[in-house]
């Protein structure tokens, strides 16, 4: 998914409300962290977008 189009809105209609979202990236930036990853606020949108798609 090209990054211009790469919204918190795209993100947002995934998920039944926002706390559902907001616990998702909680898990998500955390286990970046256990496993040692470093990246930008736009790599961690593609990654709850890409595992968004696989979970839901």
């Amino acid at each position: 998914m090209p990054h211009d189009r790469l919204t918190t809105e795209q993100i947002r209609k995934k998920f039944k409300n926002n706390f559902d979202l907001c616990n998702f990236s909680i898990n998500i930036a955390r286990n970046l962290i256990l496993g040692g990853a470093q990246g930008s606020l736009t790599e961690i949108l593609d990654s709850i977008e890409k595992r968004a798609d696989e979970t839901r």
